[in-house]
């Protein structure tokens, strides 16, 4: 299992990120290429990191190129990524794309990774990043001894499908699920959702606007989500921020009824509030160029792992498939995303208005 795979990297926006995260682990990855058309960004990459610069895929060899990460939107996003990856992997070569990816274009792709004996995902990223991974393997934990009760969740139109992957993985699973639009988009700036996933009751808001001049830019939030069980809450208070376990309060009673208030039962000791991970504060500089290195890695060595043990996960295939119809769902009742303009925000720190 020690064996270092080559990968090439197709795009160089947000996939200057997986290659900060490849160059990371050269005991594991070899960064051997860029795919790009050839602009001053992508020559600049190539000369930074000292590889070719790939103009044309029908260059890319498979005896030369065990994983392709092809970080380029797909088809339902406006771009030629599908076609991208399904090319490669019709030459065997294994590939994790960019979400988000409609399920037919998914399904094809699964088809041809099976037919070409090779693997393919779509990468949902985020669920690999530190916090909420470390929320997916508390919730795990969680459920396995509370039960849930309720989910609560707020997110950007742009981190709906990262935001699906993140539940579906820290629920187990999807079904049954349904939605309802609440609110239409033009009584605010969030789309309010009721409805269930695995039959637990959801509430989701949605910020359904988008800056097409700036797509990455002017989310209101990322992700943000709570975990009701009958035993407390666990929360996520953004995809970088914290994650919470606050246990129920429940005040005993006298056998005269009378409320305690203080005591030294098992409910007395609980702390209100508790980290679940510790709080590492990082700034942006250090989330770019650490946190979501470390995100990639984490996605990149159980995609690795499956390679080199040659483990066909069909149920994870499937996972896929039904997160991209959960996610399309949603998307349906959301409808077209509002345009907006927007200023740039300033800089603000607590120090800027807490004295």
């Amino acid at each position: 299992m020690g064996e270092v795979l080559k990968v090439v990297v197709c795009g160089t926006t947000f996939g200057r990120v997986f290659m900060q995260g490849i160059k990371s682990m050269p005991d594991k990855f070899q960064l051997v290429g860029i795919v790009a058309r050839g602009s001053a960004q992508a020559a600049k990459c190539a000369a930074e990191y000292d590889i070719p610069l790939i103009n044309n895929i029908d260059d890319i060899d498979k005896d030369k190129v065990d994983i392709a990460c092809v970080i380029i939107r797909s088809a339902i996003a406006g771009g030629a990524g599908t076609d991208i990856a399904n090319k490669l992997l019709v030459k065997g070569i294994n590939v994790i794309q960019e979400f988000p990816v409609h399920q037919s274009e998914l399904g094809e792709c699964l088809r041809t990774a099976r037919y070409s004996n090779c693997y393919y995902e779509v990468d949902g990223f985020y669920a690999d990043v530190e916090s909420p991974r470390n929320f997916i393997k508390a919730a795990n934990q969680i459920l396995a001894k509370s039960e849930p009760i309720y989910i609560d969740a707020a997110c950007s139109l742009q981190m709906l499908y990262p935001m699906i992957d993140i539940l579906g993985k820290a629920l187990g699973s999807f079904r049954p699920w349904s939605f309802q639009l609440l609110s239409p988009p033009q009584e605010g700036q969030f789309c309010n959702f009721g409805g269930q996933i695995r039959g637990i009751p959801l509430f989701l808001r949605v910020q359904n606007q988008i800056n097409p001049n700036d797509p990455d830019n002017h989310m209101h939030v990322m992700h943000r989500i709570t975990i009701g069980t009958n035993s407390g809450n666990l929360q996520l208070t953004d995809t970088h921020g914290l994650v919470l376990w606050n246990p129920k309060m429940h005040v005993e009673r006298t056998s005269d009824g009378v409320m305690a208030l203080s005591g030294s039962g098992s409910f007395f000791n609980l702390k209100v509030s508790e980290l679940v991970s510790p709080d590492k504060n990082a700034t942006y500089q250090q989330l770019f160029s650490e946190v979501w290195t470390d995100g990639v890695g984490n996605l990149l060595c159980r995609f690795r792992d499956k390679i080199l043990a040659k483990k066909k996960d069909q149920a994870y295939a499937q996972y896929q498939l039904t997160a991209c119809q959960v996610w399309q769902d949603i998307a349906k009742l959301l409808g077209p995303a509002q345009n907006i303009t927007g200023q740039n925000p300033k800089p603000l720190g607590l120090t800027d208005f807490i004295t």
